[in-house]
């Protein structure tokens, strides 16, 4: 949409082989075998793609790559459907972080960036961007946003959050069966081109 101004699925399908160990004492052999059979573990959170960010999803589904372009200079870009996550296991996910792993940006066209988390529902939320600006999230409780995490240049408003990575989110409660729609706001950096991309790596990180 156009710019709007200013960890873990252990597949453990593991199969062990047999154990086979073969002993020599006082002439007489002793043979031991056994089989060790561990069953996969359902993933607890899963990342599902949304309708505005190009993503990719790991192959165990906690952890997601985005692809940041058609960035405006000095302009703030809101995606109110980037991305999407479901806690699908038991209720052990309960304190639950987003985040912000890695980012690859050799153009440095990411002045600051902010990801705000919505519990999905039937209603719509609107959502004050750092910039000043608001955007409607469809698609929600009605509630704000349960939790948010971001990243800034040195110079960028504070109100992005950090200047390093990684940096994780305030902790939040995952609901079993529950779907998170992922909101973003991005500010370009100056006398940047629309064609230069960032990356960024996401992990859904539980206690």
């Amino acid at each position: 949409m156009g710019p709007v101004r200013k960890k873990k699925l252990i597949v453990a399908a593991l199969a062990i082989a047999a154990i086979s160990i073969t002993l020599v004492s006082a002439g007489i052999i002793y043979f031991y075998t056994g089989t060790l059979t561990l069953s996969s573990e359902t993933p607890k959170v899963t990342w599902v793609t949304g309708t505005d960010i190009t993503a990719t999803i790991g192959t165990n589904k906690t952890w997601c790559q985005i692809a940041i372009g058609n960035l405006e200079p000095n302009a703030t870009t809101a995606y109110t459907n980037a991305l999407k996550f479901i806690v699908a296991g038991d209720s052990s996910a309960g304190g639950m972080t987003l985040q912000i792993d890695s980012l690859t940006d050799p153009n440095n066209i990411i002045y600051g960036i902010k990801f705000y988390i919505f519990t999905q529902g039937a209603s719509n939320t609107g959502l004050t961007l750092v910039d000043g600006g608001t955007v409607t999230i469809s698609n929600t409780d009605g509630n704000a946003a349960v939790s948010s995490v971001g990243y800034r240049q040195a110079a960028a408003p504070a109100g992005y959050g950090s200047t390093s990575l990684p940096i994780s989110s305030n902790g939040f409660s995952g609901v079993t069966g529950t779907t998170y729609i992922v909101a973003l706001e991005v500010m370009g950096e100056d006398g940047i081109l629309t064609t230069q991309t960032a990356n960024l790596q996401l992990n859904l990180v539980w206690s």
